[in-house]
C-alpha cells in the first residue's frame, strides 16, 4: 500500500461517518462492503496523484448514507484539500470484470475490523479494466502508473479486458482500440513517472 497518509486519514473519517450512521439506524446485518475504484484506488496501489472524489460501489446499495460525506484535510505540501463520497458513481457505467468483487483486496490498517462498513479496493487489473471504457487522459495515466509498478503486463490487461467484454453492452470497437493503444505504451515502457 502506497496511499498518501493524509488521504487515508480522510477516508477513515468518511468510513467512520457511515459506520456511525449505520449504528444509529440500528443496522444488524453483516458488514457492508465498499468497493473502491477510481483515483483513490490508484493512489492506494501507486501513491500517485490526489483526487477529490471517492468512487465506490456498495455491496448493499439500499443503505441510507449520511448527508455529510465530505472531509477537508491538508495535503503533504500544506495546501487545503477535500474528498467527497461521489453519490453519482455507478459501476454499471464502466467496463468491469464479472469477478471484480471477489478479486478486490481489503484496505489494510483502515479499521475495517471495528466497523459495520468495510473498505475493499478493486484489484489492479480490475481497476485498469474499469478505466479502459472511458479512457480519458487521466485514465490512461492511471493505467500506466499501475503497469509501471508491475501489477500487470500488457498481455494480462488485454486478456482481462477480453474476458470482461461479453458483459459489456455497447460498441466494443473503442475499447479494443484503447487496449491496443495502452498495450503498446505499456510494452514500450512509456510509463507515467510518480
Amino acid at each position: 500500500m502506497k496511499a498518501f497518509p493524509e488521504l487515508a486519514v480522510a477516508i477513515r473519517e468518511i468510513l467512520d461517518r457511515i459506520d456511525s450512521s449505520l449504528r444509529t439506524g440500528g443496522y444488524q446485518g453483516p458488514p457492508i462492503i465498499l468497493y473502491l475504484a477510481g483515483g483513490l484506488a490508484v493512489n492506494y496501489y501507486c501513491g500517485t496523484r490526489y483526487t477529490e472524489d471517492f468512487d465506490a460501489s456498495l455491496s448493499n446499495p439500499k443503505i441510507h448514507l449520511p448527508s455529510d460525506l465530505t472531509v477537508n484535510y491538508q495535503r503533504s505540501d500544506g495546501t487545503e484539500a477535500f474528498i467527497y463520497f461521489d453519490r453519482n458513481y455507478n459501476p454499471s457505467l464502466a467496463l468491469l470484470h464479472a469477478d471484480f468483487e471477489q478479486n478486490s483486496r481489503e484496505w489494510q490498517d483502515i479499521g475495517n475490523e471495528n466497523r459495520l462498513i468495510h473498505l475493499r479496493v478493486l484489484a489492479p487489473l480490475d481497476l485498469a479494466v474499469s478505466k479502459i471504457s472511458r479512457f480519458s487522459e487521466q485514465d490512461r495515466e492511471d493505467i500506466l502508473a499501475l503497469a509501471a509498478d508491475k501489477y500487470f503486463s500488457a498481455k494480462q490487461l488485454r486478456d482481462h479486458v477480453i474476458d470482461a467484454l461479453p458483459d459489456y453492452i455497447g460498441d466494443k470497437r473503442p475499447i479494443l482500440t484503447s487496449i491496443d493503444i495502452i498495450g503498446r505504451e505499456i510494452d514500450s515502457g512509456h510509463h507515467t513517472p510518480h
